[in-house]
């Protein structure tokens, strides 16, 4: 039994790995690999010297004789690997030590980009590429081509090192760390609409059903929306419930779905659950709530007292902000489809503007409340009224993270106009409630002060 779940563990894991960052280092390896051999068969293949053409002719002179190119192939090979070695060290540092200062999962960005993935495949390819053509000279009588293009490649090498040391440092600052992460969310979620383009938004919670269990558990990273149509097409009468977000984490026999419309046979249910992939970790590529929860969990910390740093936190407010307008507009949904799914991203995205109006209060952060708070400012009037309605239910976490705070000016002023706002877009409750907090916290400054 160990066995058997051991192996799908390993082959997803594989699979995870050669995803997120081995298949094109592999793909770039196996193409030095095969331009390696291409060379030293031209070589080989080269005849007599006397038949060279000038380019060769005057490319040999920098060679010289088999124990020359030997010896300076060897050169180039030992420096590129003790280099690149090296250099390969400081870097993985570096992105330790952004990921301590942000948030751990900045690893997990750093390997998903493919200019990463690509640095490290040339490096180890050249490197490669030299050792082969190290040991192919030793039957070559004259590796005119395969020296001169290993001293090439040594030498772009030592450039590339530092173009990519000084983007592996630009990743870890925290505005181009949030940036990759907040594109990350937005390309998640383009490839996120065609599911919902294929789903009803549920009317209410499912009700009475045949409920379809995980196998094991674990995190749902994807949904076959088309497998899951094909399993209904053969049950006339049924609709299909997803009940758990993409992103969501399921205990082992937890449900994942509900069968409603009446009794669904054990085909139907084990169908369902194939079209539902449940694995160990969350797939950054298809959940743009992950990198959501990233930018929210960034903020938190920064705003908070577990690190206190306005500036980072700022950043992570902008990039909310950025986000609430890029999924504010309402998706196509499919109303007659037989599969429903909620789409809770939005509301997500104010839950995390939410938790750092908490991180605010916590810390005393007056400047970060006062950002936040001129934020939805900004946004309130352009955004649809869903949303509008759901900045509005943010007050009751504003008021007494506001009440919490001294009565900067910075504070009043954007306090000030959020009130305004709300009530530009008739929301006048909003705006009394507010208004009511700020009067208070205002009148009770003065007093403290008239007493001191």
């Amino acid at each position: 039994m160990t066995a058997r779940l051991a192996t799908p563990r390993v082959l997803s894991g594989l699979r995870r790995s050669f995803s997120e960052f081995l298949g094109l280092p592999v793909v770039i390896v196996l193409g030095f690999v095969v331009l390696a051999h291409t060379i030293d068969r031209i070589d080989n293949t080269a005849g007599p010297r006397e038949g060279w053409g000038p380019l060769r002719t005057f490319l040999s002179q920098y060679v010289g004789d088999t124990q020359s190119a030997i010896s300076m192939l060897s050169t180039i090979a030992g420096s590129l690997i003790s280099v690149t070695s090296i250099t390969f060290s400081i870097l993985l540092l570096a992105v330790q030590q952004g990921a301590a200062t942000l948030n751990s999962q900045i690893v997990d960005h750093y390997l998903r980009r493919r200019a990463n993935s690509a640095w490290f495949g040339f490096f180890v390819g050249v490197s490669l590429f030299v050792l082969i053509t190290l040991v192919q000279t030793t039957h070559t009588t004259a590796p005119v081509l395969g020296v001169m293009i290993s001293t090439l490649l040594g030498a772009v090498s030592l450039v590339a090192l530092v173009v990519l040391i000084y983007t592996t440092i630009d990743q870890t600052r925290p505005v181009t760390a949030i940036a990759t992460i907040r594109e990350a969310a937005v390309a998640a979620r383009a490839r996120q609409l065609p599911l919902l383009a294929a789903t009803a938004e549920p009317s209410g919670p499912p009700g009475d059903g045949v409920p379809v269990p995980a196998t094991t558990a674990g995190y749902l990273t994807r949904i076959d929306v088309d497998g899951l149509a094909r399993a209904l097409e053969a049950h006339p009468g049924r609709h299909l419930v997803l009940t758990l977000p993409v992103g969501g984490f399921v205990p082992p026999g937890g449900a994942v779905a509900v069968v409603v419309g009446g009794p669904a046979d054990p085909a139907l249910v084990e169908a369902v659950g194939a079209a539902l992939a449940i694995e160990d970790q969350r797939d950054v590529a298809h959940d743009p709530a992950f990198s959501l929860d990233h930018i929210g969990t960034i903020g938190w910390t920064a705003i908070s007292t577990a690190r206190s740093d306005p500036a980072v936190g700022a950043i992570a407010v902008h990039a909310l902000q950025r986000l609430l307008h890029d999924w504010a507009a309402p998706v196509p949904r499919a109303p007659s489809s037989r599969i429903a799914y909620r789409d809770r991203l939005p509301d997500q995205v104010l839950d995390a503007i939410e938790s750092l109006v908490v991180a605010a209060a916590e810390s005393r952060q007056h400047q970060s409340l006062a950002l936040i708070l001129r934020a939805l400012a900004r946004s309130l009037p352009v955004l649809p009224a869903t949303q509008q309605h759901g900045v509005a239910r943010l007050v009751a976490t504003v008021a007494p993270s506001l009440a919490s705070h001294l009565p900067t000016r910075m504070l009043r002023e954007d306090a000030a106009g959020l009130i305004a706002a709300f009530r530009r877009i008739g929301r006048p409750d909003a705006a009394a409630r507010l208004s009511e907090i700020l009067a208070h916290v205002v009148e009770e400054s003065r007093e403290g002060a008239g007493r001191g």
